[in-house]
C-alpha cells in the first residue's frame, strides 16, 4: 500500500518516443506519461498550482482526462525539488 497519494486533474496522457542516452549510448524505450495539475495551499493560505508529470504503466489515464484523481506515488528529491514516480505494483489511479 502505498504511504503517497497524488491527488489532481488528469490534463494530458502521452508517449514519450524512444531515445538514446548520449554518454552510454543506451536505448531507453518509448513510455507512457500523464500530467497531473495538482492543487497546493502555500504557508500564507493561496492556492498554487502545479504540473506534475509521471511516468505512468497503464493506458487507464487516456480515460480520466478532465477528471480529478488520486494516484498512489513515490517521492525523491532532486535539484532542490520534490520528483513524483506513479508506483509501478499499485492499483490503477481512480477518480477522486
Amino acid at each position: 500500500m502505498a504511504m503517497l497519494t497524488l491527488n489532481g486533474t488528469v490534463q494530458n496522457v502521452y508517449e514519450q518516443p524512444e531515445s538514446k542516452d548520449k554518454e552510454t549510448g543506451e536505448i531507453r524505450p518509448a513510455s507512457l506519461r500523464a500530467q497531473i495539475l495538482c492543487e497546493n495551499t502555500t504557508q500564507s493560505g493561496e492556492k498554487k498550482l502545479e504540473m506534475v508529470t509521471l511516468k505512468v504503466h497503464t493506458e487507464a489515464f487516456r480515460s480520466l482526462v478532465g477528471q480529478k484523481v488520486r494516484v498512489p506515488v513515490g517521492a525523491f528529491v532532486a535539484n532542490g525539488g520534490i520528483m513524483f514516480y506513479a508506483l509501478r505494483n499499485e492499483a490503477q489511479p481512480t477518480a477522486a
